[in-house]
């Protein structure tokens, strides 16, 4: 728990300017709190696996040298019996970080960015107040802010991607009244398509002009982001995804899940110490197969092209681990060690 905990800690400060850009749109505190907590799953498919090699490693080397090992086995309890427990837990954590990775992440991450979105787009004129925290691009802005829902002297240059021109709209006054948005003095000089041999301006003034403040708002949002493979459920994948990404997403959630028992299990077997003078080599085992494990996952999801490769990368470095760990235990059992 201390270990996930840090991890959570880690995270929350990595994300400070996503959730600090949030705070700056919603100014309610308690949906900032609900955006923080659709962050926490995010990380606990690889913080629950690490926690446990940890939490079993520290485990192991703690009851060794206090000679608690050498009790447990001098009463006639064997290796098997001593790791059971350790190891029952785990698969616990192994269904738990399953469910985590098929439905709760991927919920979680489709929840934030939903959060994240409505409250740039329900007041076009926050947006603008606020256009580098939503990241309006390629735009010139020039304004007088009064409060969130008037703004006067604006100026707006951005790009048309229709014509591949710039759209100017300037205004003496704009202000929110409930889901409308209401312009004073408003001029707007654009561009209509271009024909050969015409440059077609229009410019067009109005003394006082009413427009849906969200549709506003979605225009301003048009090129947002769309939703990542990863915050798809097992059930959206098979209907949305293409059947090789599904393919390839599925595996690496599975291979999350089972790291939480066999990052067990490599801890509870490289964990345990002998002798008076017990060697480091143990702790250097147990780190060199813990990366080649987190490498075969980086180079899973960079083999997007071939799904066996990706089987591959994905499975089977839990299937050695485990055999690793049990010829481990088999010496340590036998006094070879």
């Amino acid at each position: 728990m201390l270990s996930v905990s840090t991890f959570i800690a880690v995270l929350i400060i990595a994300r400070f300017k996503e959730i600090a850009r949030f705070t700056a749109l919603s100014g309610d505190f308690a949906m900032t709190g609900l955006f923080i907590l659709y962050q926490i799953p995010t990380i606990l498919p690889i913080a629950i696996p690490i926690s446990a090699l940890i939490a079993s490693l520290l485990f192991f080397q703690r009851i060794s040298r206090s000679f608690e090992l050498t009790a447990l086995r001098a009463s006639g309890l064997s290796l098997k019996k001593i790791i059971g427990p350790p190891l029952g837990a785990s698969l616990l954590l192994t269904v738990l970080n399953f469910t985590i990775c098929a439905e709760i992440a991927p919920f979680c991450r489709r929840e934030g960015k939903t959060m994240l979105y409505h409250k740039t787009s329900s007041n076009p004129l926050l947006l603008l107040q606020r256009q580098k925290l939503v990241k309006i691009k390629s735009t010139f802005l020039d304004m007088e802010v009064k409060d969130d829902e008037t703004i006067k002297d604006l100026t707006l240059i951005a790009p048309n991607a229709g014509t591949g021109r710039l759209s100017l709209i300037s205004a003496k006054k704009l202000w929110l009244e409930k889901d409308e948005l209401i312009g004073k003095d408003l001029a707007v000089i654009s561009y209509l398509r271009a024909e050969p041999g015409f440059d077609n301006l229009i410019i067009e003034n109005q003394q006082l002009m009413t427009t849906s403040a969200p549709l506003l708002s979605t225009a301003l949002k048009r090129n947002r982001s769309r939703l990542d493979i990863n915050a798809y459920s097992f059930k959206m994948l098979q209907l949305h995804a293409k059947p090789k990404q599904a393919h390839i997403e599925m595996l690496r959630r599975i291979s999350l899940s089972f790291a939480a028992f066999s990052f067990t299990f490599l801890g509870c077997a490289f964990g345990i110490e002998e002798g008076r003078n017990p060697s480091k080599k143990n702790l250097f085992y147990a780190l060199l197969l813990t990366l080649s494990v987190l490498m075969s996952y980086l180079m899973g999801k960079g083999l997007k092209s071939s799904q066996l490769l990706a089987t591959f990368a994905f499975l089977l470095p839990h299937p050695f681990i485990w055999l690793c760990s049990t010829i481990h235990l088999l010496r340590i059992t036998k006094g070879r060690i």
